[in-house]
């Protein structure tokens, strides 16, 4: 005897978006935008280094891991990675990205000069004639990640997080040679889509700024 099975269109159409929703996603995060000052001081970003460590089977989902474990020590891939989708079960899928040429050491530069600028000081490069006489920064990203919670582990409805860890090194802006800043971001929500993803990175990125602000000594 032959059995014809049916399947419901409405299952076939659930089954499609599921695929898409776990499909690599690029997201193109806005660049933090300064607000109009007058400038009473110079400095210089010297450097700005992407310190994070990569697993490929973390067992927390916090920590920065790809789909393809053999890219973890791929910084032209790792560079543009800024977070993990996860199916309803947990089960990690794929990584999102930032644009082609877009990297995450480029949105930390830019927040930290946001919060720079927005505290009187105006920042330099090599090409200024008053490089040498700017104060110094340096920049090293401990965490800049975001993840997905299912609802199962997280009730009654599902979570993206964004969590990052800069360490700040200028002694003169600061009056000490090291600070450590942090910032994160939560969004509930019964469907997770890359909305979401995107309003809870920019949401990360505008606290990166006002906690690295409050760490910075106001240009005299």
């Amino acid at each position: 005897m032959r059995i014809k099975w049916r399947i419901p269109l409405a299952m076939l159409a659930a089954v499609g978006l599921a695929g898409c929703a776990a499909s690599r996603s690029t997201l193109d995060v806005p660049m933090p935008q300064p607000q109009p000052t007058t400038a009473r001081a110079l400095v210089k970003i010297i450097e700005v280094r992407d310190l994070r460590r990569f697993e490929a089977f973390p067992a927390n989902p916090s920590t920065p891991s790809l789909e393809d474990p053999a890219q973890i020590r791929t910084p032209a891939v790792t560079a543009g990675a800024i977070g993990r989708k996860r199916s309803d079960t947990g089960k990690g899928m794929d990584a999102i990205y930032l644009p082609a040429g877009k990297t995450v050491e480029q949105i930390v530069r830019a927040a930290v000069t946001k919060a720079l600028l927005e505290q009187g000081y105006a920042v330099v490069d090599e090409r200024s004639p008053q490089f040498a006489q700017a104060s110094a920064v340096q920049l090293d990203i401990e965490q800049f990640w975001t993840w997905f919670m299912p609802a199962f582990m997280q009730p009654p409805q599902a979570q993206v997080q964004f969590r990052a860890m800069l360490i700040l090194k200028s002694e003169a802006l600061t009056g000490r040679k090291e600070v450590v800043i942090g910032a994160s971001a939560v969004i509930n929500d019964r469907i997770i889509t890359d909305t979401e993803w995107r309003k809870v990175i920019g949401a990360g990125v505008d606290d990166l700024v006002r906690n690295t602000k409050a760490v910075i000594k106001p240009a005299p």
